[in-house]
């Protein structure tokens, strides 16, 4: 078979030589590239497009489908033609993931009718349509659900309101105060969630809808539409029916906007002002360590820290004085101290603070003056001390001034002394400057 000539035969519609007519169309599909694209460039050019082969729909042999066939364009359709109209396909009728069709929803005088499509060009089969719940046709029942429905927006507004009261009212350094709020809490989004749950599932109508792809622009026919589809809406989610559930809701709904504000006002609550200026050390507290034993002199070797607190001297009603370790949480919050001891000559005091040290011991304050972190890394080679949080460095011989890092400020220092048994004391009281961060002071 030469180049030039098709296949031979009856079907090939070839003329007495065996070569096709040259304008045929069977000529042109024969020599097809993809599905009834032309063998001429500029056809293969005007047949590329997804429009093209629909409107010239071919099999997989490369003929013309069947005229008769609605796939191939109706019978107004050349069965090889190039001038038919542009016609697109229409898509079947949508249907769940099982393959059963779906279920369009008509209203008339405020009632929903379900229509169901058919799938396919069966007519039989279909969504079955929910029955309607009690509470449409028995009073009992729907007041039953209205009021189930407004017992779980109360239970939001309680915990709301626990939520607020247990923040303001509540210590926050008791074992109590999370587990309270995060109940509280749950509570609040928790019960306003579940009545929402049930109102949708007792009082609404149960729908099956599908919403048909429109245009952008509405008509103004459908705006009409929507908004009774929306009156329509209202009516069914029952607010103008049911008057307790529409003021509970309105009420859990407003008050649960105090969530949003109490964060707020914890910020603006937070800063610690003045606070700062002062803790709870003051002249003649004893130095104890963690596990309230007061600290000695000769307890610490050379290159040790001991973290210590205060611990007040109590003047008993004979007369002699007792001490009280503040060990609380209040207390290590703002006057947490470490205690150092350097070796022999490597301090070196700033003027007015000679007095301060006692044999190589000095205290500072354990609060970083970056961001408020425990500083309780010491190097004792170089005598620096790291705050882990942000690596803010203090050379502590230097006055544990900041050298590296974050931190702008020194850590401020407490004047210690031994007493006449050997422990140390705070010997002027409470530190000359704020402890904590830097930013605390301006706040």
């Amino acid at each position: 078979m030469s180049a030039n000539q098709g296949p031979t035969g009856p079907e090939s519609g070839a003329d007495a030589g065996g070569e096709l007519p040259p304008d045929s169309p069977q000529r042109r599909m024969h020599y097809a590239g993809y599905q009834g694209e032309s063998a001429d460039k500029s056809d293969q050019d005007s047949m590329s497009s997804v429009f093209k082969r629909t409107k010239h729909p071919v099999d997989t042999s490369g003929h013309p489908k069947d005229p008769a066939d609605p796939r191939a364009g109706g019978p107004d359709v050349p069965a090889g033609g190039h001038d038919g109209p542009e016609v697109l396909g229409t898509p079947p009728h949508p249907t769940d993931s099982s393959g059963a069709p779906q279920t369009s929803v008509m209203r008339s005088g405020g009632a929903a009718t379900a229509t169901v499509q058919g799938a396919g060009g069966g007519g039989g089969g279909g969504i079955t349509p929910r029955a309607p719940h009690s509470a449409e046709y028995d009073r009992r029942a729907s007041r039953r659900a209205e009021r189930l429905i407004a017992f779980w927006f109360t239970i939001s507004i309680v915990g709301t309101v626990g939520f607020i009261v247990t923040n303001f009212v509540g210590d926050k350094h008791e074992q109590y105060y999370t587990p309270a709020m995060g109940t509280a809490l749950g509570l609040a989004i928790g019960g306003l969630g579940v009545g929402m749950i049930l109102w949708a599932k007792r009082l609404m109508p149960h729908e099956h809808a599908v919403q048909e792809r429109h245009e952008f622009t509405s008509s103004q026919e459908e705006i009409a539409l929507t908004e009774e589809e929306v009156a329509l809406g209202f009516a069914d989610s029952g607010l103008a029916k049911y008057p307790l559930l529409r003021r509970s809701l309105l009420a859990a709904g407003t008050i649960l906007g105090g969530l949003v504000v109490v964060p707020l006002l914890n910020l603006t609550n937070s800063k610690p002002g003045k606070k700062l200026d002062h803790t709870h050390w003051v002249k003649g507290a004893r130095l104890v360590n963690l596990q309230g034993r007061y600290v000695k002199i000769g307890d610490i070797s050379i290159g040790g820290i001991e973290t210590v607190l205060p611990a007040i001297p109590v003047k008993e009603a004979d007369g002699s004085i007792s001490y009280e370790p503040k060990l609380d949480v209040h207390t290590k919050a703002d006057s947490t101290t470490i205690l150092i001891r350097l070796e022999p000559g490597v301090n070196k005091p700033r003027p007015g603070r000679e007095d301060w040290a006692v044999d190589g011991h000095v205290a500072y304050s354990k609060i970083c003056t970056h961001a408020g972190c425990p500083v309780s890394l010491y190097e004792q080679q170089t005598h620096h001390l790291l705050c882990p949080c942000h690596q803010s460095v203090f050379n502590v011989p230097d006055g544990c001034r900041a050298i590296f890092g974050p931190a702008s400020r020194s850590l401020p220092q407490l004047a210690i002394a031994v007493d006449d048994e050997g422990y140390f004391i705070a010997r002027n009281g409470d530190y000359t400057e704020p402890v904590g961060a830097a930013f605390w002071e301006r706040s």
